[in-house]
């Protein structure tokens, strides 16, 4: 491209045709992009007194002669604003990732000092550019929050949105269910269908949409932290699935399974434990297989 009609264009010097051909280009979508951050970038304040005072101590001096710019200043000119900028608009346009893998645990800080710690099999997204006026974190999985005192944000989740003010509190959204257990302060949970304001020891639960009223809890952080699986009025299919991204292992059900609800806590560290413990309400058996575990019904 011209850098000459970039320098044009930057300077609004074109004419309706010419400016008709520039916003036709490819690039233009990105220019606009970085011309507004750049706009929105605030100048020091001139010290309006001492400008005046040497404007007048020059006005008896000679006048310097006027030198003609190069024409490929304007060229310089339009690769400095394009590198500037486009530096800028990626920088305000990143998304920091965090990530807890399989068998994992991973705790970050927000940039308000809010801790977070995600568990097994989650994701995280926020971005850090301009985080006090856009206080928003996605969350894919589940996550325990300590927020700075006085805090706010939202976290938002393919299942309903949490607000919190200095707060501690979990989520969880895996699959078609949302878990959302308040430890300190106030939560709030909007999904679809209703709005809940959770104090500490509340807890809600919605799967596929349907509240689940859930009892009180009486522990002060989520069990996962201690490495345990707490369950409560939970699919067994889910609760497999929680296995799968404790351990690492690859879990199939085989045959009929009752559906009845599972209530219980299963610990973390230990595979065989755990399969026992899971096994026993449904009357299971299991077989290893390589890195593959197959549970049955007897």
């Amino acid at each position: 491209m011209d850098d000459i009609k970039l320098a044009k264009w930057l300077n609004d010097e074109m004419d309706a045709q010419e400016l008709k051909e520039f916003e036709s280009l490819p690039e233009y979508a990105t220019y606009s992009k970085i011309k507004k951050y750049s706009a929105e970038l605030t100048a020091p304040v001139a010290d309006m007194p001492a400008l005046y005072a040497r404007i007048n101590a020059n006005k008896n001096h000679p006048q310097p002669k006027v030198r003609k710019l190069n024409v490929w200043m304007p060229r310089v000119a339009a690769v400095l604003f394009i590198a500037m900028g486009l530096s800028f608009f990626l920088y305000a346009a990143h998304t920091t990732k965090q990530h807890a893998g399989v068998a994992a645990i991973d705790t970050f800080s927000l940039p308000d000092d809010s801790q977070v710690t995600l568990n097994a099999g989650t994701e995280a997204n926020y971005k850090e550019f301009n985080w006090s006026n856009n206080r928003v974190l996605e969350l894919n999985g589940e996550a325990y929050f300590k927020a700075a005192k006085g805090k706010t944000f939202d976290v938002v989740t393919p299942l309903g949105t949490v607000t919190v003010v200095g707060t501690q509190f979990n989520v969880k959204a895996r699959g078609s269910r949302l878990d959302v257990t308040c430890y300190e302060g106030k939560v709030k949970v909007t999904t679809p269908n209703e709005t809940i304001l959770l104090t500490p020891g509340k807890t809600v639960a919605f799967e596929n949409g349907t509240n689940l009223n859930l009892p009180d809890v009486k522990a002060s952080e989520p069990g996962w932290v201690r490495h345990e699986a707490v369950f409560v009025t939970e699919n067994i299919k889910n609760v497999v699935a929680e296995l799968e991204r404790q351990f690492g292992v690859t879990i199939e059900l085989a045959g009929t399974v009752s559906t009845k609800s599972y209530n219980g806590t299963i610990p973390t560290k230990d595979l065989n434990t755990a399969l026992d413990i899971v096994m026993g309400p449904y009357n299971l058996n299991y077989k290893k297989q390589g890195n593959k575990i197959i549970l049955s019904a007897e």
